[in-house]
């Protein structure tokens, strides 16, 4: 039984494990993680938009935690999903509602189905795009006329907040603050979900970094090839002005592994810790070109 949405759960585990160092603060009208730059001078600033565990996801504090340390950014954790997030625990029933044995309970099938619906239907309505898009456009454009005055800002998003990342990279007016200003300036993704090829590859104009998983399914071995092509494309077409884009594909790990990969697998743990690095050279590269 396919139920929209479903598809949309990442991996859980403990790539990103420790204690989170950072602070919560209201920031713009949002509950917010903060992990500030080490030093108090950050080269600029990334917002994570992370996958629909949401803001409050050890992992994902801890990953803003890294991002700061390692790159002296400030990075902001917002609850862009206003509390309605999905539990950790629901992507092991998932697993169970998958599961085609004939041995599984299938009363056992049915009890994970109605656990797994109980999270999953009331975050797709709450969280779709037409809700959620402008909430992050909005702090965007507070971000880029209060903190973010002076510095360059980044996005990094995860799974579900992938899509709402690609989409602000778009030139678009309701990307723009009112003096005109793009409200974001570099964007980082890792096996986003939602996504339609090619035209929503066809639409970014900011600089953006593509971290896919080979196993992933919200992105086929097509859609990847064609969009590791267009972002080449528009990188020959205007790099002259400073627009780069760059498209990593880890092989041997699945959707999910860059947030939320398991230690016990290593493949995906050692990927996962790849692609954090591949944000945090991004990032930095990117700020240092921002740089007056």
């Amino acid at each position: 039984m396919a139920t929209p949405g479903l598809q949309q759960l990442p991996a859980t585990g403990s790539l990103h494990s420790g204690t989170p160092t950072g602070r919560t603060a209201k920031v713009h009208g949002l509950d917010c993680y903060i992990a500030d730059a080490p030093n108090r001078s950050p080269k600029g600033i990334v917002v994570i938009v992370p996958a629909s565990f949401g803001w409050k996801m050890p992992n994902n504090r801890v990953l803003a935690d890294c991002y700061a340390k390692q790159g002296n950014f400030q990075v902001f954790l917002p609850d862009f999903m206003d509390g309605v997030v999905v539990p950790e625990d629901v992507q092991s029933s998932f697993k169970v509602v998958k599961k085609t044995s004939i041995w599984t309970n299938p009363l056992l099938k049915l009890g994970h189905l109605f656990y797994v619906l109980r999270y999953m239907l009331p975050f797709v309505y709450y969280c779709r795009p037409a809700v959620v898009a402008p909430r992050i456009c909005g702090f965007l454009k507070a971000l880029k006329k209060d903190e973010a005055k002076e510095l360059p800002v980044g996005a990094a998003g995860f799974a579900w907040g992938g899509y709402f990342v690609i989409r602000a990279c778009w030139d678009q007016e309701t990307n723009r603050t009112d003096d005109g200003k793009r409200a974001l300036d570099y964007g980082f993704v890792a096996h986003p979900s939602s996504s339609k090829y090619p035209q929503d590859i066809d639409k970014i104009e900011l600089p953006i970094s593509w971290a896919a998983a080979e196993t992933c399914r919200h992105m086929s071995p097509e859609q990847a090839r064609q969009t590791e092509q267009i972002l080449k494309a528009k990188t020959a077409k205007g790099k002259d002005d400073g627009i780069e884009h760059e498209f990593v594909m880890y092989n041997g790990v699945n959707y999910g592994f860059a947030q939320g990969s398991d230690r016990k697998k290593l493949p995906e743990a050692e990927a996962g810790k790849k692609a954090e690095k591949q944000a945090v050279d991004w990032f930095s590269r990117c700020f240092a070109k921002s740089r007056p």
